[in-house]
Formats: structure tokens, C-alpha cells, sequence
């Protein structure tokens, strides 16, 4: 049958498009490999949110140019967000590459394949579905035995929310909320795989809502926590503007979900906000996240943050400061703006000035990154359970895993751990970039 070489650049929704896509072909009989000299089918599923990254993805196709040459039936597809962006201008500049397809157009993607001689009519396969590499680079991730432990399930296409900043609904189209049964049915299938976290995802899960059943975000989360089997939920991302009580006191009726959430706020001021086209103030923001505090204590809260806004000033910058400087966040994710082709945010007067836009980046993480070790330090001397990755990139004699928290922990790696999905890590010692300990027991299912 043939192979299928499978490469992923961007998100977790790009991943989890990746799932599917390899599922797909799967189902078909397809096999996989980690070498595209030696595929038959070769796709490459593309992210368009920055240019660097449309720079690496054309670098990569003239990567694969040589391969093609070499093997004219070797087929090239191209998936996602750039796909659909530069569908016009990728044929040119790409034109070894023999077909697109965009995050709308993957029901095309089977009859696709049939069209290259794959046998539609295929028995099912026998074996479990597993998940090939997601990696930039396939096959050297090397945790390949730890990656069906999680899995990231789509519930929403699209969005329609328009952040001047935002290539997304240019490229995803309008929002689109998915049948519920279809999650379902995937969430299930990942845990038969073996996963034992799912991540729900949508680019505002909290717009979610199936009108044939008046299904809103609050009541899929019920529906999906009930679920045989499941160990750990989460989701990503939250719209501030559409986050509310329901969605807390959903989340405060599971013991199966991950005690974080992620509500990206961008900045502290409300004029810049309003720039960014967010749809909400500070104080609405500051409101929704206190009752969050009160039904969900200790849970940890991160975000995004961009500085260097078109129109920020010093005085605008200073409140982003203050919001980090308080402790409002667990963790944040941290960016100087960078202008994206295309959206409004790109022509925006006044710019501000490369050297002002690194020295407000480092200004904010430094003190986000103090908040974060004071955090990370109250479970000193506690017992946290962690789902495993992997061995540590940085000291393949540890190995390292995720906190229900979503903190890194570091722990010893030996015959008891390096082979368990699940452990529980009495911590020892806290950093700004996580925590480490040892094994206080661990499970082997």
C-alpha cells in the first residue's frame, strides 16, 4: 500500500488537522514513514499566522523539489492555512507541488488520494491507528512512545471574531461549530489509541454551539467529561468576550479536567485593545476572571500578551506591566508584535520601533517569569501527578512530563519511570521554567 510522509508547522489545531488527515489515509490502508524519499504520498500541512513561518514552509517545499525530480510518481500535497492563502502564488512559486488543500477542503482529501490509485474500497485495517510524527522535523522528536498519550480533538472551524492582528479567519473561514457526535466519537477513538489527555480546540471554543441541540461550550464539556475512560480535558482558546460563568461552573462539576485555563487578554490597555479589535475592556476581562478565582482556587491561569502594539504608548505599556506585575497570570506567552500582510494591524500608525518593542518583551517576561517561580514554588514538598513526555531534551538521564497545572517537571529517569505514562513527582525544587522531584509511585496503565 502506499506510504504517507507527513509534516506539520504551526499550531495544535494544525495538528490536530494532521490527525485527521493521517487517519484518513490510514483507513485507506496507508502506511507511514519518517523519510520523504521514501513516500509515496508527501504532505506538507502549513501555518500562514507569521511570515517566518511561511518562509520555512517554502523553504521546505524547495527542500522536497530535489525528491519529486527523483521520483516523478511521488505525489506533494500541500494542506492548510498557507495553502489557502497562497493558493495562486504557491502554484508558481511551487509548481512541482500537485495538488492544495485548504482547513475547509479536507473532505476532498480521500478522493484525492483515490485519484493517485489509493483503493477507496480497502478492507479496514487490522492494526490500531498511531499517530506519525508532528514534529518539524519527523523522526527526530524521539518520544514517540509517549506522543498517543495526548491528542487534540477540533470542535469548532473557523472564526469570525476579526483581531486587526489575526490571519485566521482570512485563511480558516467563518466559524463552524462541529456535530457533537463527531467529537465524540473522536474522543473516544483517541482513548482507545491509549490517549489520556484530550485537548479540545478552536480558535474561540467558547463560541461553540450546535443549534439543532442548543449545545453550547458549557454543556459539550459536560457531555465529553462523562465520557468512559477519560483522564484529563482541557481546551484551547478562550475569547474573554465569550467567556462566562456557565463555562466555570461546567468546568467546576468535572473531576476529570486539567486545573488551568487559558484566556488570552493581549494587553492591559483599553485603548489598545480597542485597536486590536477585542471586544472587551480590562475591567469586563478582570471581572470574569474573579469568579473564575472563586469557583476554581488554585487553578492556574495563563495568557497571551503582545507588546509593541500600533498605537501602544509608554502609558499603555505600563499597564500591561502592572496587570503581569500583580500576579493576575500563572503563565503567559509573550510576544513583540510582528506585522502580518493582510490584516489591518499592518498598516496601523503609529508603529513602534524595533529597539522599543524588545525592551517592553523583556521588561514584561521578566516579570511575568517572577510570578511564575513563586507559583511553581507553593508545590514544594506536595505530590503532583505527571503525564510523561519523554526523556529531558536537556539531560536525557531525567526524564520529563506535564503537571495537571500544565507545569514542566523534571524526575529521575530508571527502570521504574522511563517506561510510564503516568507519575506521581514528590517536588523538590522550583524554577521559573517548571519544578523537579522524585518518583513517589507511579502507574503503569
Amino acid at each position: 500500500m502506499p506510504s504517507v510522509y507527513l509534516q506539520t508547522f504551526g499550531c495544535q489545531m494544525n495538528a490536530a488537522d494532521s490527525n485527521g488527515l493521517a487517519h484518513q489515509a490510514w483507513s485507506l490502508g496507508c502506511t507511514f514513514t519518517n523519510q520523504p524519499d521514501e513516500a509515496d504520498i508527501i504532505i506538507v500541512n502549513t501555518c500562514a499566522i507569521r511570515e517566518k513561518a511561511e518562509m520555512r514552509v517554502y523553504g521546505r517545499l524547495g527542500a522536497l523539489k530535489p525528491i519529486k525530480e527523483r521520483r516523478p510518481h511521488a505525489k506533494l500535497l500541500v494542506a492548510g492555512c498557507l495553502a489557502q492563502k497562497d493558493r495562486d502564488i504557491m502554484r508558481k512559486k511551487a509548481p512541482h507541488v500537485d495538488a492544495l488543500l485548504g482547513p475547509r477542503e479536507y473532505n476532498r482529501f480521500k478522493a484525492l488520494l483515490g485519484s493517485w490509485g489509493v483503493p477507496t474500497d480497502a478492507p479496514p485495517p487490522q492494526t490500531d491507528f498511531a499517530m506519525p510524527s508532528l514534529e518539524d522535523e519527523p523522526g527526530h522528536d524521539g518520544v514517540a512512545e509517549f506522543a498517543h498519550l495526548r491528542a487534540l480533538v477540533n470542535i469548532t472551524r473557523g472564526c469570525e471574531k476579526f483581531c486587526t492582528y489575526c490571519i485566521v479567519p482570512y485563511t480558516r473561514g467563518p466559524l463552524e461549530s462541529i456535530d457533537p457526535a463527531e467529537i465524540v466519537s473522536q474522543v473516544r477513538r483517541e482513548i482507545r489509541c491509549g490517549a489520556k489527555e484530550i485537548t479540545l480546540l478552536g480558535q474561540n471554543v467558547n463560541s461553540y454551539l450546535w443549534e439543532p441541540e442548543s449545545l453550547d461550550f458549557a454543556g459539550l464539556l459536560l457531555r465529553i467529561g462523562e465520557i468512559e475512560g477519560l483522564e484529563r480535558l482541557t481546551f484551547l482558546t478562550s475569547h474573554p468576550k465569550d467567556f462566562g460563568p456557565r463555562v466555570v461552573d461546567a468546568l467546576a462539576q468535572l473531576p476529570n479536567v486539567e486545573p488551568r485555563l487559558h484566556l488570552p487578554v493581549q494587553c492591559g490597555s483599553d485603548s489598545v485593545l480597542r485597536a486590536m479589535a477585542r471586544l472587551y475592556t480590562i475591567d469586563e476581562y478582570l471581572d470574569k476572571i474573579a469568579y473564575f478565582r472563586e469557583r476554581l482556587p488554585r487553578w492556574a491561569l495563563t495568557t497571551d500578551l503582545i507588546v509593541g502594539y500600533p498605537t501602544e504608548s509608554e502609558a499603555d505599556f505600563l499597564k500591561t506591566l502592572e496587570l503581569v506585575q500583580r500576579g493576575t497570570f500563572e503563565y503567559a506567552f509573550i510576544f513583540a508584535f510582528s506585522p502580518r500582510a493582510g490584516t489591518p494591524a499592518a498598516t496601523m500608525e503609529p508603529q513602534v520601533p524595533p529597539e522599543e518593542k524588545i525592551r517592553r518583551l523583556q521588561a514584561v517576561n521578566a516579570a511575568q517569569l517572577e510570578v511564575t517561580r513563586r507559583f511553581n514554588e507553593s508545590f514544594l514538598g506536595e505530590t503532583v501527578r505527571v503525564l510523561a513526555q519523554g526523556p529531558s531534551k536537556k539531560d536525557p538521564a531525567n526524564m520529563a512530563g506535564k503537571s495537571g497545572h500544565n507545569t514542566t517537571v523534571i524526575y529521575p529517569r530508571d527502570e521504574r519511570t522511563k517506561f510510564a505514562p503516568v507519575v506521581d513527582v514528590a517536588i523538590e525544587q522550583a524554577f521559573s521554567w517548571g519544578m523537579s522531584g522524585t518518583m513517589a509511585a507511579h502507574l503503569t496503565a
